[in-house]
């Protein structure tokens, strides 16, 4: 059963601005915003801007229901600790992220760089998100 006592909003809020922030930068020409473009065959700098920030606004949207649904989960199976944190993050990500991206990526006819480069920005979120929302009770 889904239990919503005992989720700490606070963590999901913090959850949220670190999955927004760290986003913000992975895929900034800054981070690995010029290899995603390069894979992708996507110019940000072409897109539109009222298109991009219709993106923008709802990948932010889905980070915090994204951090909302893992907090959830993590409160659920009563997870606590880092180790528990960490352990269940990893395997959320690979089970929901790692592998259903796999079929997307192949149908889209990208690469496994690009696979990697996408599923290892959630890997690092999920897991510092996991943490916070298993320690912070």
């Amino acid at each position: 059963m889904i239990e919503f006592s005992g989720l700490n909003i606070w963590a999901v809020l913090v959850a949220w601005v670190i999955s927004v922030v760290l986003g913000s930068f992975w895929y900034s020409p800054a981070g690995f915003g010029k290899l995603w473009s390069k894979l992708s065959s996507v110019d940000m700098m072409k897109t539109p801007k009222d298109e991009a920030t219709r993106a923008i606004l709802f990948v932010v949207i889905a980070s915090l229901l994204q951090a909302l649904a893992l907090g959830l989960v993590l409160n659920s199976l009563h997870v606590s600790g880092m180790d528990q944190g960490i352990v269940a993050s990893l395997v959320l990500w690979f089970g929901f992220t790692a592998l259903t991206t796999v079929g997307n990526t192949l149908y889209q006819r990208q690469s496994w760089k690009f696979w990697w480069l996408n599923a290892s920005f959630f890997l690092i979120v999920m897991v510092i998100n996991g943490i916070i929302l298993s320690v912070w009770k």
